[in-house]
C-alpha cells in the first residue's frame, strides 16, 4: 500500500482550521489510513490503494475538510472553456493511443507543494498507472511552451532534447539506454520503431512519454501556469489520473482551463469534472449497514465523505466527485456511509443465525488427491498461477487453444493463466536438477481453460528409469483413490507432451486423466537429463 509523507504545516494551510498532531492521527485513521507516526512535523501515512485521490497532501486536506465538518459535501471545480488544443497524430495511436490534458493558471507553489505533487505523480504511476505501463503523467511549466501542442511520434535518432536531470541534449535512443529513467522504463517502448512525443507549436519537446519530460518545462517555485498531460492505454485510468492531479492543483489555488484533444476522427474536451451519479435503495443500504440511523444521519455521513446525497422514493441518489475513481458499485456507497457514520458508532449485534461450516466439494477432492500422492511417496509443491507460452506450448508441443492471456504481462514468462500443471512441475524440476534421483513431486491447484477455472492434479517422477508400466500403476492408484474410473480400458492418446504409444487417457464423467512417459524433446527443452513420467487429472 502506498505510504504518503505529509508535512503537517503544509496540510494546515489547506484546511479551514488546523488540526493538532493528535487530532490528525485520530481523524486520518477513520478515513481508511494507517498512520505510522509523526517525525519532525512530517507524518508517514499508509493508505489503501483503492483511494489514489489520497496520495497527496492536497487530497488528504480535501478529505479532512469534509470529514471534520469544515467544508462538508461535494466539492465543486469549475473548468473554463478551452482556449487551445493538442493534435493527436494517427501514427501514435498504434504506440500509446490515449492522451488527455488540462491547463492550470494561478497556482501557488513552494518547495512543500512541489514535493507533494511529485509524490502524487509517482504514487499514481505505481498504483493506477501500473509502473507507467497503463498511465504516465507529465507536469510542465506552461511559460516555457507555446500552444497549441502536438502528440505524435519520433524516431529513435531525433529529435534530440535535454531531459530532466541532464545538462546536454540526448536522442530518444540515448535516453532509453543511458538516462536512469530511460533504463528503468525502456521496456515500455520495446519493439517500437517510433516513440510517443509531445511538442509545442515551435517543435520544442515537452515530453517523451512514458519516460521523461524535457528540462525546459521543469516546474519550480516560480511556476504559476502548468500544462498537465496524461497518456496511456486505458481511457478510464488516464481520465481518473488527470482528474486527481488537476483537482490537487486547484487545492493549491489554481484555476482550470479545458484542453481540446483533437484525434483524427473526433475531439475530446478534458478534464470532465462533472460528478458521477450512483444510487442505492434505502432498504438495501440499512440492511447491509446492520441498522437504520435515519435519513438525516445518513445524509450527514455522505457529506462527511465529500458526497452529495438525496433520498427520493426510497432510493439514495448520490453524486460522487470526479476524482473518486474507487466508487464503482452501489455497495461502495454502503462503505462510504459506514465511514461517515463512524465504524465505532455502528451498533454491535450478535449474529441472527447459527450455521456450521463444511468443506466445499473441491476442498474435499483436494484433500483426497493430496493424501493419495503423499501415500505414493510424492512431495507436494506449489507453482505460480501465471505461466508462459514457451513453457506451456513451445516446449510441450501442445496447442494454444482455449488459453487466457494476460493483457499487460510483466514478461514473456508470465503472459497467460496456466492451462495445465505439468509444465510448471517440469520447470520446477529444471531448477532442482542438482538434487539426487528419484525426484517425485505433485501439485493440486487450479488451471484456466477456455476462460473457466478447473481444478487439476499433476505429478512427475524423474528417475533413472521411467517405464510406462510405472506411469500406469501410479495413474490407476490415483484414479481409484479419487473415484475416477472410466468405461473400459484406458484409450491411447496423442498428447505431444508424452511419447507416442506410451500415453493413455481416461475420461470419466466430468474428469479427464492423461498419463505416460514424458517425450525426450520436452525433457530436452526443460534441460532435464533423465527419463520422466507423469500424469495430469482435471475435473
Amino acid at each position: 500500500m502506498p505510504v504518503i509523507n505529509i508535512e503537517l504545516a503544509d496540510l494546515d494551510r489547506l484546511l479551514v482550521a488546523p488540526l493538532t498532531a493528535d487530532e490528525f492521527l485520530a481523524t486520518v485513521s477513520q478515513l481508511g489510513a494507517d498512520p505510522d507516526g509523526i517525525d519532525d512535523g512530517v507524518a508517514a501515512v499508509e493508505f489503501f490503494p483503492d483511494r489514489p485521490d489520497l496520495c497527496s497532501t492536497e487530497g488528504v486536506a480535501r478529505a479532512l475538510r469534509a470529514f471534520t465538518g469544515q467544508l462538508p459535501g461535494l466539492p465543486r471545480y469549475d473548468v473554463a472553456e478551452a482556449t487551445t488544443h493538442i493534435t493527436v497524430a494517427p501514427a501514435v495511436l498504434d504506440v500509446r493511443p490515449v492522451v488527455r490534458g488540462a491547463l492550470v493558471h494561478g497556482v501557488q507553489l513552494d518547495d512543500a507543494a512541489i514535493r507533494s505533487l511529485m509524490e502524487l505523480q509517482e504514487k499514481l504511476h505505481l498504483t493506477v498507472g501500473r509502473r507507467r505501463r497503463k498511465v504516465s503523467i507529465g507536469l510542465h511549466d506552461l511559460a516555457s511552451l507555446k500552444p497549441p501542442f502536438a502528440y505524435g511520434t519520433c524516431t529513435p535518432e531525433a529529435p534530440a532534447f535535454v531531459p530532466l536531470g541532464c545538462e546536454s541534449a540526448m536522442t530518444p535512443a540515448q535516453v532509453l539506454s543511458e538516462h536512469p529513467k530511460g533504463v528503468d522504463y525502456a521496456h515500455l517502448l520495446e519493439g517500437c520503431d517510433r516513440y510517443p512525443l509531445i511538442t509545442d507549436a515551435r517543435g520544442a519537446v515537452a515530453s517523451l512519454p512514458p519516460i521523461i519530460n524535457g528540462v525546459a518545462t521543469t516546474v519550480n517555485e516560480a511556476t504559476t501556469d502548468l500544462l498537465i498531460d496524461v497518456t496511456g492505454h486505458d481511457v478510464a485510468a488516464v481520465e481518473a489520473c488527470l482528474n486527481i492531479v488537476a483537482t490537487a492543483l486547484v487545492e493549491r489555488g489554481g484555476r482550470l482551463t479545458a484542453l481540446e484533444v483533437r484525434y483524427p476522427n473526433r475531439t475530446v474536451v478534458t478534464p470532465d469534472l462533472a460528478p458521477r451519479r450512483h444510487a442505492i435503495e434505502h432498504h438495501r443500504l440499512v440492511t447491509l449497514l446492520g441498522s437504520d440511523p435515519g435519513a438525516a444521519a445518513l445524509a450527514k455521513a455522505f457529506a462527511r465523505c465529500a458526497l452529495a446525497s438525496k433520498l427520493r422514493a426510497g432510493t439514495w441518489e448520490v453524486k460522487v466527485p470526479a476524482y473518486r475513481a474507487d466508487l464503482l458499485h452501489p455497495v461502495d456507497l454502503v462503505e462510504e456511509a459506514a465511514i461517515g457514520l463512524g465504524f465505532d458508532r455502528l451498533p454491535a449485534r450478535s449474529p441472527q443465525a447459527v450455521t456450521f461450516g463444511r468443506a466445499l466439494p473441491s476442498r474435499r477432492r483436494e484433500a483426497r488427491a493430496r493424501e493419495a500422492l503423499l501415500g505414493l511417496g510424492f512431495q507436494e509443491v506449489v507453482t505460480l498461477t501465471l505461466g508462459g507460452s514457451r513453457a506451456h506450448h513451445a516446449l510441450t508441443g501442445r496447442a494454444a487453444d482455449g488459453v487466457t492471456r494476460v493483457a499487460n504481462p510483466v514478461g514473456e514468462e508470465y503472459d497467460l493463466l496456466r492451462p495445465a500443471l505439468l509444465p510448471g512441475l517440469l520447470g520446477l524440476l529444471r531448477t532442482n536438477r542438482h538434487h539426487e534421483l528419484p525426484q517425485r513431486v505433485f501439485e493440486v491447484g487450479w488451471v484456466v481453460r477456455h476462460h473457466r477455472n478447473r481444478q487439476a492434479l499433476a505429478w512427475v517422477e524423474l528417475a533413472s528409469r521411467a517405464p510406462f508400466a510405472r506411469a500406469r500403476s501410479l495413474a490407476e492408484s490415483v484414479a481409484r483413490r479419487l473415484g475416477v474410473t472410466g468405461d473400459g480400458d484406458p484409450a491411447p492418446d496423442d498428447d505431444p507432451l508424452f511419447i507416442a504409444g506410451r500415453c493413455a487417457r481416461v475420461v470419466a464423467g466430468g474428469a479427464e486423466l492423461v498419463y505416460g512417459e514424458i517425450h525426450p524433446h520436452v525433457l530436452t527443452g526443460f534441460e532435464l537429463g533423465h527419463p520422466a513420467l507423469g500424469g495430469e487429472l482435471r475435473w
